[in-house]
């Protein structure tokens, strides 16, 4: 059955035919001029009677002037004055008659007939592309850049209108598509607001073969599709709202006249304190704050003991909380008792340099306090209350005693802000001076808000930095994503804002129009120095070949470097869970094995350094109390070593050695971490460690390892046999177990293994050796000496490194002092070298026995040896 589709019965044809022949733009244009002409038409008209009237009371007869009166006085002009009138208010109705038509832009969504469903935007479109055109120029395609909403919806989706207008260019007319898509408009729910721009591109996204394969090729859904539709219509409908000056909530912006006379003046509150104005406020921050602002006005409302203290951290959104409500009261949309407020900020650093002594800071506030009072109407705020509260404490005034008066005045509010760590550090245990507050503590915005703050701030962006570049709906996903995850330094919706801008001016710096996912990307890299965004060709080599690099240099481990390495292929995928650490590895095997040149080699393949690898021994952390040590002791106000190195370095491998001896409550705090990607300091800030790999490494079941390998097991069964020894001790729970992205197993190391980690700890000294300009050559009997007496079974491959300095560079270095190395020049240290050195080292550990404590016999066989010698 066909749809009823009769575009002769939508609610805005009209406003759109006027638009078809005489656009907005024009009727601005034609407006401007028409009154200029008016105005000018007036200034002549009234220089003519002017002069008319000196001449006739004064008498002047002067040729110019007579001219002038000539010239101007004449009917003609007050004629043109009429017509140029008349003109203006011509359009004026024109301009009248389509806001009046478009002011409520939903459609009709019941009606049958579906061109009466399309809201004001999509039914610009079709009237564009399809509606009163030839048959030849109907399609839908290349009417889109002709309308406002149509350009916007293609910018905001990341098409560039050139690319877009190739593309329609190559597109003939289609009357096929435009009847599928009537089918598929058909098929949208009936909602209360019509069809909108977003279902009309999701129907021409479904119908238009070319139009999909072009948005597959720009690596555009239908979803970004739809975001930048919906994203470009809340923005063109909000700012026509804000046009509409005489709308009654536009009226409600402009504040009253004389509201405050019936309250008392402040003069001396003003010298220590200044008035917030509702100039600074920013109301995109104050998206998704619903509830706070409800609570900050209930609170306020209390007759006595009206009193908040706003807790979050740096840039959650304290001061757009508080300019929020200046806001409302500045509108006049708050509850009555509030209608009048004045919001003063106390500027307590001047009060203590003013006051200068106990007494006088007692003073200053008092009169401050009182004055406040007898206004009757004063909101005080005191921002970084708790700093203010210690620094009236190193003077001597008692706080509690100063405003214990004031707490339960009606006539005045106090308003107190702080971060949360000071909060906690200062006033939380304070509860003598806490009950008189009531406490809102502000949360970081969830994704879907975040992205909110930052569309409705997107165009502001944009026109500050002059339109030279252009956010994508994509873009500010990203930037979202972004911010909460690889960004610190301050709380969300700030981190995003600042992220935000640093796109933008990065984007007009480099010529670039259209902000992308992948340009975010490229920012984040830059500032975390973490690989994001696009793979490009020399980093899509070192990925597919992660795993030849970390066998290279951990030899004989290769499972476990196959592991890792897809592991970190994984995350760089963008695959795995944002919202974790970037990889989370358990470590099993005997000592000297490898574990931790793995963790070291996996700090530089990801973060291209060896020092981004922070190391905690947890055999140090076996007490309860130990976890103090780790996430700081609000007691001891001393931070913890965990937290401190995480805000420090939050880009890293942080390697947590002897794991399994780590005190209990510290495993189920790593049970939180390893889930959650955070954990909360002694402070109750929040620490991220999304950005970090976490690798803890364990001795535990190194024997039973030891006697499967020996036995030939193999993996698989190896380590299902290991898991179930662990959590049969009860080393591990199940629970700590299943967090961990995988669990490797590593092999004791055997004789063959031996001689490649030798060569490479040999090419390690070469490499050293090299910066100072003596040339080492290592030759096979170096190598096979080193691997054979530098390997322990019970302690691996670490004693070899030892046995190495204590040997060969020894040597080395002896040579360089008697001069026998020369720089430039190569050289050679033997086996027999080796053996020499070691027994030299030997006889030095064990000297021979004097020769007054040898019998006769053992004295005349080592005269013999002399006498030969």
């Amino acid at each position: 059955m066909v749809p009823d589709f009769n575009f002769n019965q939508n609610r805005f044809l009209s406003a759109l035919a006027l638009e078809n022949s005489f656009s907005a733009n024009k009727r601005r244009r034609f407006g401007k001029v028409t009154s200029v002409c008016l105005f000018f038409t007036l200034v002549f008209i009234a220089a003519g009677y002017l002069s008319a009237e000196i001449t006739k009371n004064y008498g002047i007869n002067n040729s110019a002037l007579n001219n002038l009166i000539y010239l101007f006085r004449g009917d003609a002009w007050v004629g043109l004055f009429f017509i140029l009138l008349a003109f203006r208010l011509f359009i004026f109705s024109l301009d009248a008659f389509f806001r009046s038509k478009t002011l409520g832009k939903n459609g009709f969504p019941s009606s049958e007939n579906i061109a009466k469903r399309l809201n004001f935007r999509s039914s610009e479109i079709w009237h564009e592309c399809v509606f009163n055109k030839d048959e030849s120029e109907r399609n839908l395609l290349p009417g889109i850049l002709k309308t406002d909403i149509g350009k916007l919806i293609l910018i905001r989706s990341g098409i560039y209108p050139e690319e877009f207008r190739a593309l329609t260019s190559k597109k003939a007319s289609d009357l096929k598509i435009a009847d599928e898509v009537i089918f598929e408009l058909e098929k949208i729910t009936k909602d209360e607001k019509g069809i909108n721009s977003a279902d009309l591109f999701s129907a021409l996204y479904n119908c238009d073969k070319l139009f999909r394969e072009f948005l597959a090729f720009k690596k555009i859904s239908s979803h970004d599709l739809q975001s930048a539709a919906m994203w470009a219509e809340e923005e063109l409908d909000e700012a026509d709202m804000k046009s509409r000056w005489w709308l009654i909530e536009n009226l409600f912006r402009v504040g009253g006249l004389a509201k405050d006379w019936a309250y008392g003046e402040a003069y001396f509150l003003e010298n220590f304190a200044q008035e917030l104005r509702p100039s600074k406020i920013r109301k995109e921050e104050l998206i998704g704050r619903e509830r706070e602002i409800g609570l900050l006005e209930s609170a306020l409302l209390k007759k006595s003991g009206a009193n908040v203290l706003i807790v979050g951290e740096t840039g959650a959104g304290k001061h757009a909380l508080l300019f929020g409500l200046i806001n409302m009261i500045h509108e006049g949309s708050v509850f009555p008792e509030l209608e009048h407020k004045r919001v003063f900020e106390l500027h307590s650093d001047t009060i203590t340099a003013s006051g200068k002594s106990k007494a006088g800071v007692e003073e200053i506030l008092i009169k401050t306090l009182n004055e406040a009072v007898r206004a009757g109407n004063i909101i005080l705020v005191i921002d970084n209350f708790p700093e203010f509260v210690e620094s009236l404490a190193l003077m001597g005034v008692s706080p509690l005693e100063i405003f214990s008066t004031y707490f339960e005045n009606s006539n005045i509010h106090l308003l107190a802000m702080a971060e949360i760590g000071a909060f906690r550090k200062s006033l939380q245990a304070s509860t003598d001076l806490m009950k008189y507050f009531e406490k809102i503590e502000i949360e970081e915005p969830r994704e879907d808000k975040l992205i909110l703050i930052l569309k409705d701030l997107a165009p502001r962006f944009e026109a500050i930095y002059g339109g030279g570049a252009f956010f994508t709906s994509g873009s500010i996903r990203e930037i979202a994503e972004a911010g909460e995850r690889y960004l610190i330094g301050s709380a969300l919706p700030k981190r995003a804002v600042n992220l935000m801008e640093n796109c933008i001016k990065d984007a007009i710096n480099s010529k670039i129009p259209l902000i992308n996912e992948e340009f975010v990307s490229e920012v984040v890299s830059k500032i975390t120095k973490i690989p994001l965004g696009r793979i490009d060709a020399a980093e899509r080599i070192k990925l597919l070949s992660l795993d030849a690099l970390l066998e290279k240099r951990v030899i004989g481990q290769k499972e476990a470097t196959d592991a890792i390495a897809e592991s970190i292929k994984r995350s760089r995928s963008g695959i795995t869970n944002p919202k974790r650490p970037i990889g989370t590895f358990l470590f099993l095997g005997p000592t000297g094995v490898g574990k931790t040149e793995t963790a070291k080699a996996l700090s530089e393949s990801y973060f291209g350094n060896e020092e981004a690898m922070i190391r905690l021994d947890m055999s140090e952390f076996q007490t309860e109390e130990s976890i103090e040590r780790l996430i700081g002791s609000f007691e001891k106000n001393a931070p913890g070593i965990l937290s401190s190195k995480m805000l420090s370095s939050p880009y890293s491998v942080l390697l947590l050695d002897e794991f399994e001896k780590s005190n209990l409550k510290i495993r189920n705090l790593f049970l939180q971490i390893l889930d959650e990607g955070f954990f909360s300091d002694y402070l109750g800030r929040k620490i991220n460690m999304r950005n970090t790999i976490i690798i803890a490494t364990s001795n535990a079941g190194s024997e039973m390892i030891s006697e499967l390998v020996a036995g030939g097991a193999d993996s698989s069964k190896m380590k299902d046999e290991i898991l179930a020894y662990v959590r049969k001790n009860g080393i591990y729970s199940p629970e700590l177990l299943n967090r961990f992205d995988s669990i490797i197993i590593f092999r004791p190391l055997g004789k063959d293994t031996t001689t490649g980690i030798a060569k490479k700890m040999l090419d390690g000294l070469v490499s050293r050796l090299k910066k100072q300009n003596y040339i080492l050559e290592i030759g096979e009997d170096l190598v096979k000496i080193v691997s054979e007496n530098g390997f322990d079974p019970a302690m691996g491959a670490r004693p070899m490194q030892r046995y190495i300095q204590n040997k060969v560079e020894k040597i080395i270095s002896d040579k360089i002092i008697r001069g026998e190395i020369r720089q430039e020049i190569p050289f050679r240290i033997t086996a027999e070298e080796i053996s020499a050195e070691a027994q030299n080292q030997t006889e030095k550990i064990n000297p021979a026995p004097a020769r007054d404590t040898l019998n006769h016999a053992e004295k005349i066989e080592i005269s013999k040896k002399e006498l030969k010698t």
